[in-house]
């Protein structure tokens, strides 16, 4: 706490065109020096978002001759005041979201539970602040992409870190600014999802033994059925809203499937592949259209989709599974064995990626180019 507050207190009484300690650490951030950037940010033990924004805007604003960053006494300072905030903005923003970003991502829940909270509520707030800048007159329209890419990457690093009270706030936050997308709408969706995970563990067959009684699990199948139930009703209700949302279809299928609906799933996962997908989306959609065959007894339609699955994600281990099993249950021993030879072996698990593997993490998979195109987009320093 005690350098927290020796920070505050130098910030304080700098003039506003003084050096910053944070602003040095958010100019140094960009590509190649993001480690160093993440640990200098931890050294200066930030403790609230409100020393974040007596850096980004007021130190700004005043600088530029404004009495406050309200619009009202930006457009009082006169057009030349405004312009200099601006173009200090658009310096600094983009940078501190991307750090603020990568410094929660890296963080470790069980040692940075603290440290995490403080860039959850900085990139919230951050993230709601672009928002209002974004809707004032006169602003450039790289802002309102800012606000856009500031959302998504909240919400996209929350889903990776698979973090549900975080995920609840973020997406109560922005409910509570009245900003409404399909992402946020995703993002609604895979909470209860996430929700579900735990009970619907719990009730398998494994998870019945860390509970007591028949009764135990089959409350925690329903509460678990619940929150999948939930997470439907958001994807039915996006894409009855914008049919075109692909992931909707993606998510919608696999859940239907969950719940015994194949009929009404198949119709969403055949939807994907006239939507423009990307590789991963195309396996995935196959590997949730197998399940459906399955589901329906059309196995010879199953093993196709397993096969197509493969074709798309050669390192994945999910569809060479499936095929096997269903190999082995037509009684062909031997070419179920030849299907998993060799998947075992040390040296090949290392080069091994399966997109189911990151699924329950949402839009997450998004994060690596999102951050990188972010960084390409930021001014160079003087």
């Amino acid at each position: 706490m005690l350098p927290a507050l020796m920070l505050v207190a130098t910030l304080a009484g700098q003039p506003h065109d003084a050096t910053s300690p944070y602003l040095d650490v958010v100019l140094r951030y960009g590509p190649g020096h993001e480690a160093e950037s993440i640990a200098e940010l931890g050294a200066l033990g930030l403790t609230t978002p409100d020393q974040v924004f007596a850096e980004l805007d007021d130190r700004v604003c005043a600088a530029a001759g404004a009495a406050s960053c309200e619009p009202r006494s930006l457009v009082n300072a006169g057009r030349d005041a405004r312009e200099r905030v601006d173009a200090q903005w658009r310096r600094l923003y983009p940078r501190a979201l991307a750090l603020h970003v990568e410094a929660l991502a890296a963080g470790d829940p069980g040692r940075d539970r603290a440290a995490m909270a403080v860039h959850r509520r900085v990139l919230l707030r951050m993230a709601v602040r672009l928002e209002q800048i974004s809707l004032e007159p006169g602003v450039p329209d790289d802002f309102v992409d800012l606000a856009r890419r500031g959302r998504r990457l909240l919400l996209w690093t929350l889903q990776f870190l698979q973090d549900e009270p975080g995920l609840a706030e973020a997406i109560a936050g922005f409910t509570a600014a009245k900003i409404a997308d399909a992402e946020l709408a995703l993002a609604r969706g895979l909470l209860e999802e996430l929700r579900a995970l735990p009970a619907v563990v719990a009730a398998s067959p494994k998870g019945q033994s860390l509970y007591s009684g028949l009764q135990r699990a089959t409350l925690i199948a329903s509460e678990g059925r619940h929150h999948q139930e939930a997470a439907l009703r958001i994807y039915l209700e996006l894409l009855a809203a914008d049919p075109g949302v692909l992931e909707a279809h993606l998510r919608a299928g696999q859940l239907l499937a969950q719940l015994g609906r194949p009929g009404e799933a198949r119709p969403h996962l055949e939807r994907i592949a006239s939507l423009g997908p990307d590789r991963r989306q195309i396996y995935l959609s196959a590997i949730f259209l197998a399940d459906v065959h399955e589901q329906q007894g059309r196995l010879v339609e199953a093993r196709a989709a397993y096969a197509a699955a493969l074709r798309q994600w050669p390192g994945a281990q999910v569809p060479l599974v499936a095929l096997a099993r269903l190999r082995l249950l037509d009684g062909a021993v031997e070419a179920a064995r030849a299907t998993l030879e060799g998947l075992y072996v040390e040296r090949d698990l290392r080069g091994r990626t399966d997109p189911w593997m990151g699924y329950i993490g949402g839009q997450a998979w998004r994060l690596p180019e999102a951050i990188a195109s972010l960084e390409a987009s930021f001014e160079p320093l003087p």
